[in-house]
């Protein structure tokens, strides 16, 4: 009888146990969500190296690097994105341009506004394109050398023209069937002209296998310049 009752409450103290380290994990994830840009841009606002060459170089903050010149992004020739799962079409994409940061590759692409949904548990949300969306920007984080993606981080997208933010938004952990993890969101510019956009990559969130122990442990920016050519 008794050995009975000391399992029942060493198994109640384990249910307890594990119910309060995942109400502390939640609460946690919640918390660097929210305060993750502030203490990042802080973070990353230190480093001042930039990248001359897209592959080889390790640092923690860098150029984007394109064909050699500003890329431009012209809406009428942005390729559509699917709409529906019934359409078995891989995604196209324009490449923006890419950087390295140890080891770390930062993709960046647009493609036409798309539309996708926000699960969270039970709950759903659907985001359309409007009127205003230009393109949907996505970023692949992913190793250069197994190209294998890289998930569990935060990016922040931040696009100016000249000295006016026109865009400062997160950009959605997103799933894909055609690029696996990445992340995303639809962008709304203005007129055409040529603009800055900034991304705020965070460390990965996650335990990690002894060959990515040292790296990653400090938010990491990087730069592009492009041209925006809307619809006439």
């Amino acid at each position: 009888m008794f050995k009975k009752r000391s399992i029942s409450r060493r198994m109640s103290f384990q249910s307890f146990a594990l119910v309060a380290l995942t109400a502390m994990g939640v609460a946690g994830a919640v918390v660097l969500a929210s305060g993750f840009r502030s203490d990042a841009n802080a973070a990353a606002g230190s480093t001042t190296m930039k990248m001359t060459t897209t592959t080889g170089m390790s640092m923690s903050s860098g150029e984007m690097a394109g064909s050699g010149s500003v890329p431009t992004i012209k809406q009428t020739s942005l390729p559509s994105m699917q709409m529906s799962a019934k359409m078995p079409v891989a995604m196209a994409m324009v490449p923006l341009g890419q950087a390295e940061w140890e080891g770390m590759t930062i993709a960046a692409r647009t493609s036409a506004p798309a539309t996708f949904v926000l699960v969270n548990g039970s709950q759903q949300k659907m985001v359309k394109p409007t009127a205003k969306s230009s393109f949907h920007l996505m970023v692949l984080l992913s190793d250069a050398k197994t190209n294998v993606a890289i998930p569990y981080s935060s990016v922040w997208a931040t696009i100016k023209k000249g000295s006016k933010v026109v865009f400062d938004e997160r950009l959605w952990p997103m799933v894909s069937r055609y690029m696996g993890p990445h992340f995303g969101n639809n962008v709304s510019l203005g007129s055409a002209g040529l603009y800055h956009l900034t991304l705020l990559v965070s460390p990965p969130t996650a335990a990690r296998h002894m060959e990515y122990q040292g790296l990653w442990l400090k938010p990491h920016k990087v730069n592009l310049d492009f041209r925006w050519v809307p619809k006439s």
